[in-house]
């Protein structure tokens, strides 16, 4: 049968996804790049926050109303584990499969003639379902080694081409932060083994990829569970050696609290592995911290930076902080931007608060009025603005390498590329552009020669 998965949601969705993809393809389905074509569209539904729902059920009606006949929809992922009830109610929806059970994708999608038409559903809560049970992590042939694979930790095929691709490590989280429903749905962490992980980065390399990026709800958690003392580490040297100098490794969330000196000391010593650290931190005052049920010592996360900076003197560190949590008085916000304005982080993301049905952080009282989150909202943004533009602005004269992700011209047809630095993850940070030849995939030297907030422009040399 002809497939088409349109994933939704984070990185560690598109790795997901890919799983699901080298499965069918195992069994002899063919993958198509529209669903127009397909017998089946799965879609790989995100549930994070309230806009990643809303998005879920537009792309689920909008793929129901589109329907040929004997196509059939399979929605899966995150929403159709958090909100099954919703997701089934999606008139169209033939199928569910909850993020606890990507790896079951081939017991849904059959393995011979194409599904037959789906009858109407006059009451979509009789639409057809696969049980949202844990599955048995034995009935796959696609698994991690040894005992401890289940639905979170299995080692996929990795089919991935193109000049970057994410890397699962683990899935789950054991922390309980106020303000996520993550927990709820993917359970605690799991770690894949270190081997299975390894296995998975040199099919990547062998495919061509340029860039892997590590994900995981907590990637500097990793190995905990496995027993394993500075995990991340020892999995990053097992990654080296397998990993060509040429090519990049990226680290995303990693909390600070898993960030210790052999870590920032691998992280320093591998060519391969980009001075770059994703850290989210999501406030600044001991306070804010305790009612998100975070680490609250602001000191010691002062000092990680610090020592990041001393080790790799050229790291770029993007983080992530929320304003406007419940009970967030004039004086916690002021140390937030007071340790914005310290600390000088290259790259910021900034949310505003708003309640998550089911986290902790709905049955605090003090929650802060709109028009509050919005000045506070503004105020981070705007001081971000100048030290990204300041941090970015070191740049200028020297030279950097890029990832070339696109080829062109500009408006006087001279060639241009546009592509990623190390300072720069996919789809969340700047971009690069420089003046010269090269190919997608190319690692290419570029001599910078101006800077914006965000982004370089330069010369190939």
């Amino acid at each position: 049968m002809k497939v088409h998965v349109i994933t939704l949601g984070c990185p560690k969705n598109a790795v997901d996804s890919e799983g699901m993809t080298g499965i069918l393809q195992a069994q002899g389905h063919q993958m198509v790049n529209d669903a127009q074509g397909a017998d089946v569209v799965i879609v790989n539904t995100c549930s994070f926050i309230a806009s990643a729902r809303d998005e879920t059920i537009a792309v689920l009606n909008e793929v129901a109303s589109q329907k040929a006949v004997g196509q059939k929809l399979i929605a899966a992922g995150c929403m159709a584990e958090s909100h099954a009830a919703v997701v089934q109610a999606v008139p169209g929806v033939d199928a569910i499969l909850g993020t606890r059970e990507w790896m079951r994708i081939g017991e849904v999608v059959g393995v011979s003639a194409p599904v037959a038409a789906p009858t109407a559903v006059s009451n979509p809560a009789k639409a057809p379902l696969i049980d949202l049970m844990p599955v048995n992590p034995t009935a796959i042939d696609l698994k991690v080694p040894g005992e401890y694979a289940d639905w979170r930790t299995a080692a996929i095929e990795r089919t991935m081409k193109g000049p970057s691709a994410y890397l699962k490590i683990s899935d789950g989280c054991n922390l309980r932060c106020a303000f996520c429903t993550i927990p709820s749905f993917k359970g605690d962490m799991r770690s894949k083994r270190p081997e299975a992980i390894v296995r998975e980065a040199t099919q990547l390399v062998a495919r061509g990829v340029k860039e892997i990026v590590l994900v995981a709800q907590h990637l500097t958690d990793y190995g905990r569970d496995l027993g394993l003392k500075d995990g991340l580490a020892d999995l990053l040297d097992q990654l080296c050696a397998v990993v060509p100098t040429d090519r990049w490794i990226r680290l995303m969330y990693a909390y600070p609290h898993g960030i210790t000196p052999r870590l920032i000391e691998t992280m320093a010593k591998h060519p391969q592995i980009c001075k770059y650290l994703d850290m989210p931190l999501q406030h600044a005052h001991p306070a804010t911290l305790r009612r998100m049920r975070r680490p609250p010592d602001i000191e010691r996360t002062k000092g990680i930076i610090r020592d990041l900076r001393v080790a790799m003197p050229d790291i770029a560190i993007r983080s992530t902080f929320i304003v406007g949590f419940p009970g967030e008085t004039r004086e916690e916000f002021d140390a937030l931007h007071d340790f914005l304005a310290e600390m000088e982080l290259d790259r910021v993301g900034v949310f505003r608060y708003s309640d998550e049905p089911g986290t902790h952080a709905t049955t605090l009282d003090a929650k802060v009025p709109q028009k509050h989150i919005e000045r506070r909202w503004h105020a981070i943004m705007q001081l971000q603005q100048a030290i990204s533009q300041k941090r970015i602005g070191q740049w200028r004269g020297r030279t950097m390498t890029m990832l070339v992700e696109g080829v062109g011209s500009d408006e006087t047809g001279r060639p241009l590329l546009v592509g990623r630095s190390f300072r720069d993850a996919p789809e969340v940070d700047g971009q690069v552009f420089a003046w010269g030849k090269g190919a997608v995939g190319d690692m290419c030297h570029v001599k910078i020669n101006s800077t914006t907030e965000y982004d370089v422009w330069g010369k190939v040399v």
